[in-house]
This record gives C-alpha cells, sequence and structure tokens, in this order.
C-alpha cells in the first residue's frame, strides 16, 4: 500500500470503528432500559458487563452511562450511527443537551440545540463542547437564559452546577505512588487551597526556625562544626522542596494532624488504620531490618512496606497484634446478637479485603457486614457466615426470603471456609467457559477451592498487626 493508502484505509476503519461503537452504545441503552439482563439473568446491566467482559462493576457501569448520554437524543445518536460525529462527541454532546434547562425549552428548541452542538464537533474535542453550551442557549432560547442582570441568578446556576461536578478519584499508578484527580466548587476549593497553603507555610517557618537554631547550637558550642554542616544539608533538601511538592506534604500534614486531634470519623464501625499482615518472626526481623517488612492492607489493596516505613509507623501509632482465630478473640456471637462486633470486623476485613463480589474494588472499610445464612433465617453472627460486600452488592446477593429467585449467592467452601459468590444459573450461558480457569462455571470444585486459597492467602497461622 502507499502512504495514501494507508491513511485511507486507516480513516475509514476508524470511522468504521466509530460507527459500530455507536451502534454497541444504542443496543447497550435499549438493554437498559428494558431491564433486560435484569429479567433473563438476575444481573444489573452494569454487573452482566463486568462478568461477561472482564471488566469491573464500576466500569460496567461506566459503559451504561455513556451508553445513555449517547442515545438520549435521536439526532445525536443517528449522528454517531452515521459516523456523522465519533461517540465520544456524542457523549459529551448529551451530556450537555442534559444539562439545558428543558422545562424552559421546547423539543423543536432542544433538537436544533442538538443540531449546533453537532456542527461544532467536526472541529471542536470533546472536553471543550460546554464552553459552547452558553451561546448555544442562548441562540436558540434567549428567553431561557438567566438575565444578565440577574447576577444571583446567575451565580445560583454556576454554583449548582459547580456542585454537581464535584468529583474525586484516585489509583495506582503501579510504580509505589497513588494519584488523584478531582475538582470542587470554588468556595470549598478556596477553603482547601487556603488550609494547605497555611499548612505549607508552617513547614517554611519551621525550616525557618531550624536554620535558626542550628546557627544558635553551632555558636554556642551545643554541637560542633560537622554536625551542623550534616544538620544544614538535610534541611537544605527540604527547602529545596518544589511548590507541588510542599502542597503534596502539606495535604499529608493536614491528615496526620486530623488523625492525632482524633477528628477522623468512623467508616465500617472503627476509624481508619492501617493494617500490616506478617507472621511473628517476620515482624522481629523486620523491626530489626534484617528482611523487607509487611504488607499495607488499605484502600488500593495490598501495598508492600519497607521495614524503615514500619519502624517509623509503630512509633507513630500504637500496635496491636492479632491472631486470627485465637482463643482470646470472641468470632461468634451465634444469635443473640445481630450487629457485628469490632473484632469480628476486624477479621473479616483481614480475610475479605473488600467487596467479595467478582470484580469489584471497593475497599474494606466502605463495605457492608452480610449474613450469608440470613439473621432472619437463624444464621449466626459468626465469622463462617459473614463477608464483606459493597453497598450495591448487597442489595444483589441479598437472599430471597421466599428463595423463589434464580439469583446471585454467597456460599462457604467446606475445606477453606472462604465465602465464594456463585452466578445465576440463567447467567452460566452467557460466560466463555474454560476447563482451566477454576472461576469460571466449568471449573472444578477442587481448582476452585485451590484457586479460592492462593487468592485469598489464607493461612491458619498468619498473625497482623494492626497499626
Amino acid at each position: 500500500m502507499s502512504d495514501a493508502d494507508k491513511i485511507t484505509a486507516m480513516t475509514r476503519m476508524r470511522k468504521l470503528a466509530d460507527r459500530m461503537g455507536a451502534g454497541a452504545a444504542v443496543a447497550i441503552d435499549a438493554a437498559a432500559k428494558s431491564c433486560a439482563t435484569e429479567h433473563t439473568t438476575g444481573t444489573p446491566l452494569g454487573d452482566f458487563l463486568a462478568k461477561t467482559e472482564g471488566r469491573t462493576p464500576s466500569q460496567g457501569l461506566g459503559v451504561v452511562k455513556r451508553a445513555l448520554k449517547i442515545s438520549q437524543n435521536p439526532k445525536v445518536r443517528d449522528a454517531a450511527l452515521s459516523g456523522q460525529a465519533s461517540p465520544d462527541h456524542a457523549a459529551a454532546i448529551g451530556e450537555e443537551l442534559r444539562k439545558l434547562p428543558r422545562d424552559r425549552m421546547g423539543p423543536d428548541q432542544v433538537d436544533r440545540a442538538a443540531e449546533l452542538f453537532l456542527d461544532r464537533a467536526s472541529t471542536t474535542p470533546p472536553e471543550r463542547l460546554r464552553k459552547a453550551a452558553a451561546q448555544i442557549l442562548e441562540e436558540v432560547a434567549p428567553e431561557a437564559v438567566p438575565s444578565p442582570h440577574d447576577e444571583a441568578a446567575r451565580i445560583a446556576a454556576q454554583r449548582s452546577r459547580a456542585i454537581k461536578n464535584r468529583r474525586l478519584v484516585w489509583g495506582s499508578d503501579d510504580d509505589g505512588s497513588t494519584w488523584f484527580s478531582g475538582q470542587l466548587p470554588d468556595l470549598e476549593a478556596q477553603q482547601f487551597i487556603g488550609t494547605l497553603q497555611a499548612f505549607g507555610e508552617k513547614g517554611r517557618r519551621a525550616e525557618r526556625d531550624e536554620a535558626q537554631a542550628l546557627r544558635t547550637q553551632r555558636d554556642e558550642g551545643t554541637i560542633n562544626a560537622s554536625e551542623y554542616l550534616a544538620a544544614r544539608v538535610e534541611l537544605e533538601h527540604r527547602e529545596a522542596r518544589t511548590t507541588g511538592q510542599r502542597m503534596a506534604d502539606a495535604l499529608v500534614d493536614m491528615v496526620t494532624e486530623m488523625a492525632s486531634l482524633d477528628k477522623i470519623p468512623s467508616a465500617g464501625g472503627q476509624t481508619p488504620r492501617l493494617v500490616v499482615t506478617l507472621n511473628y518472626q517476620d515482624l522481629h526481623d523486620a523491626l530489626a531490618g534484617e528482611i523487607a517488612a509487611g504488607v499495607v492492607h488499605g484502600a488500593l489493596g495490598e501495598i508492600p512496606v519497607d521495614a524503615g516505613s514500619l519502624r517509623r509507623m509503630c512509633c507513630e501509632a500504637g500496635i496491636l497484634p492479632i491472631v486470627l482465630g485465637g482463643e482470646s478473640q470472641v468470632l461468634d456471637e451465634g444469635q443473640e446478637r445481630r450487629l457485628v462486633t469490632g473484632v469480628i470486623r476486624r477479621a473479616l476485613e483481614l480475610r475479605d479485603g473488600g467487596c467479595i463480589f467478582p470484580g469489584c474494588t471497593v475497599s474494606a472499610n466502605l463495605c457492608q457486614a452480610h449474613h450469608i445464612i440470613p439473621w432472619w433465617d437463624e444464621g449466626p453472627t459468626s465469622l463462617d457466615n459473614l463477608c464483606l460486600v459493597c453497598r450495591h452488592h448487597h442489595a444483589l446477593v441479598e437472599p430471597d426470603r421466599y428463595h423463589s429467585r434464580d439469583q446471585w449467592r454467597i456460599v462457604v467452601d467446606p475445606d477453606t471456609k472462604i465465602p465464594r459468590v456463585l452466578p445465576p444459573e440463567r447467567l452460566k450461558k452467557h460466560l466463555l467457559q474454560s476447563p482451566s480457569d477454576p472461576h469460571q462455571p466449568g471449573g472444578s470444585p477442587a481448582d476452585r477451592t485451590r484457586a479460592d486459597g492462593l487468592i485469598r492467602g489464607e493461612n491458619s497461622a498468619q498473625s497482623t498487626l494492626v497499626a
């Protein structure tokens, strides 16, 4: 192929891929509106996509929401299907159309707004279409535009949008760091930034005070010249921090100070804490610096921790050693209590690590304790009859009181005592089965038992540090 032919092939195939993507979005939206997967498999569409396509539940839900944006306006939908607009542009336009004051606009005005958005789509990136919304509204429905003289109404509308668009997300970069992304309404952002800057300035003052104290100690002979130089070099490293590094440190200082003042609320029945899992000998060797330490369990899953960091944690926080199933712990409340005690909750968090629903990434502190055999059906409040699930999946696995539904259910493996989530029988035909995959319906019970043991890291002799 010539270079020109390659460009032609690339352009046509990308256009075809966009049209296929738009077609898939329309099909997804149709399935969502008719509750097709709920009726046929007992599974919400977002979870169905996650299970059948190897996604997380949140990703599956995102696919459903995106399909709604692409399909909700006929003109935008047809433009995406014909290739006039990409799925990304169609989703952005659908989002902006949803924000228009449609209660003060007629159907023709909404369609005209969609046409104007589509005209701009050929020359405007999807994320910038939002800037055209005010101009388009003024052109198609000037009577719906807030009066220029009504400043209060304009500010209130802007504030409402800012509150609706607030968000904070994070994730791992798989290289030892966690990234954050988000936005806040201006008023809250101003307070947040001001607090960060105050902590940053506090750090600068501390550096100046420390420099002066070093000079005083040197002049008084409290420290010798070599000690002064060593301390000064260390201080210069902190003084050389960039503004971004100072603000990152200020955020950590804010959280640390809140924790020291007991200002952090409880989540899941306990205040947030770091949990490091290792056996006793590993603890001894790690604190002595002889081996790498253990694993921190938190919102991002398991994170390796070095010995130096572990020693600092031990100096700065209370340490409570726990052995799962130890005689000193009450892990079974029987039928006398329905609510989970703190000890059982801690054991659940260590065993399950978060929501046990396949693919779900909700961390343990945001999960609910679920009775596998319901409490109302004489199920005991014990570790063997409990598991952690998020709010969304709790509703999905909650047993039907009349046992009349083919639904998602949780069973406890008789050998490993680890809870597993089983799909409805009617969903299994939609799953790709592989005899070598113990988590697919085709895997043998022995394979599933071995896999669960590996994944959960079962070890009856395991002990933990709770910091």
